[in-house]
């Protein structure tokens, strides 16, 4: 059974959820900004080459220990957390929520597949989309067993995964898509883009590699479930010893976890050392996206740290359009069709996270401007205008 005080708690808008969504969106365009800056298609030996200083070296490594995946599995546990709001909140107004739910993915869907396709093949929302459809159908498993399901999805299913692709060794593609992409994204105009990335986009969608990736994507979504089913979101301070246990051993295993990973240990193509080293990784990932979601929500119960903290909810409360407006900008500065410095493998790791930072405060500004006039993000308010097939008010 569920909390009923976790239930009680989604009637409204959770301050500390919008808070750590727009956490969890600083680290997502930071991982992002390596991909629009070219430096995710190139070999350790290209990037080596076009950025040799040290402090490039030691800002790749971090992004890789502290950021990569562990904010796209924040979000996605957020995802998860969101479905479980948006239910109750509609159950709490109309009654029948599950049918108007599948309305709203379907749009997601829409939204994601556009996003895709007409400008970045990594693209997550349409995958969380297609997830989604499962969740309802865990809305009334025990929470212990939920919490089994949802571990084995994001971190044993991706480790069997990659024992898969060592057995079924697929041949190499022909094409070597990472230097189709860089060419085409740097040189080429929005025909020679859209067909790149329309290749790029299924390349990754038809490797079996993929599969470990998004069972770990739909691992975190059931883990959000689990975290808003079982516990009462709006009063955290209930749950303080708890939230320690989970920063304490999410931190420990997190850092095991991306040493191996940053370092890229544990090298090797035998089934069983694929094995073990996905399910260390995954494991660290997973580790350290929790204890960032329990350090924020200690630091949320100490009210001076918590008015800092909610400088964050504006982009949280607009994650849709902050996310697009993410690719907007990525596509402006880095590729050549967007006529903007068109500085695609000419920014190195450090640079992008100075770029990270200011390009944040700046979302967090904006955000915060717009919500004083409007009530949703423009990409929110016309997702929930066609979720609800009814124009939405926007103006406060």
């Amino acid at each position: 059974m569920s909390n009923p005080e976790a239930a009680s708690s989604t009637t409204g808008r959770l301050d500390f959820i919008d808070s750590l969504r727009g956490f969890a969106l600083f680290g997502v365009f930071w991982a992002n900004l390596l991909i629009f800056s070219g430096i995710g298609y190139m070999s350790d030996e290209q990037r080596a080459s076009s950025f040799p200083s040290s402090i490039d070296a030691i800002a790749y490594y971090l992004e890789h220990f502290l950021i990569e995946y562990k904010f796209m599995g924040l979000f996605s546990f957020l995802f998860g957390i969101s479905f479980w709001l948006f239910l109750s909140r509609v159950r709490a107004r109309e009654g029948a929520a599950t049918g108007l739910f599948y309305r709203r993915i379907f749009w997601l869907f829409v939204i994601g597949a556009i996003h895709g396709w007409l400008f970045w093949c990594f693209d997550i929302l349409r995958f969380y989309a297609l997830w989604a459809i499962l969740l309802p159908l865990f809305v009334r498993t025990p929470p212990r067993r939920l919490l089994c399901l949802a571990l084995i999805a994001a971190i044993l299913l991706p480790a069997v995964v990659s024992v898969l692709r060592i057995w079924m060794a697929a041949p190499e593609p022909a094409t070597d898509f990472d230097a189709m992409a860089l060419n085409a994204f740097s040189n080429g105009s929005y025909r020679e883009f859209l067909i790149a990335n329309w290749k790029y986009d299924w390349y990754l969608t038809l490797d079996i590699g993929q599969l470990g990736y998004q069972v770990a994507v739909f691992g975190r979504l059931l883990l959000g479930l689990y975290a808003a089913r079982s516990l009462a979101l709006g009063k955290l301070d209930r749950h303080r010893p708890m939230i320690g246990r989970v920063l304490i051993v999410g931190g420990l295993v997190g850092v095991l976890g991306n040493f191996l990973y940053a370092g890229n240990y544990l090298d090797g193509n035998s089934a069983p050392l694929s094995f073990l080293r996905r399910l260390l990784f995954e494991s660290g990932r997973l580790g350290l996206t929790l204890f960032y979601a329990a350090a924020l929500a200690l630091l949320f119960l100490i009210p001076r740290w918590r008015r800092v903290i909610q400088l964050l909810a504006p982009v949280g409360k607009m994650a849709l359009t902050c996310y697009l407006a993410q690719t907007a900008f990525g596509l402006w500065m880095f590729y050549y069709f967007a006529h903007g410095p068109g500085l695609m493998g000419k920014v190195g790791p450090a640079l992008l996270a100075l770029l990270a930072v200011l390009g944040f405060l700046v979302q967090i500004v904006c955000a915060r401007a717009w919500l004083k006039r409007f009530r949703f993000g423009p990409a929110e308010w016309a997702w929930r205008s066609l979720t609800y097939w009814k124009t939405q008010p926007f103006r406060i």
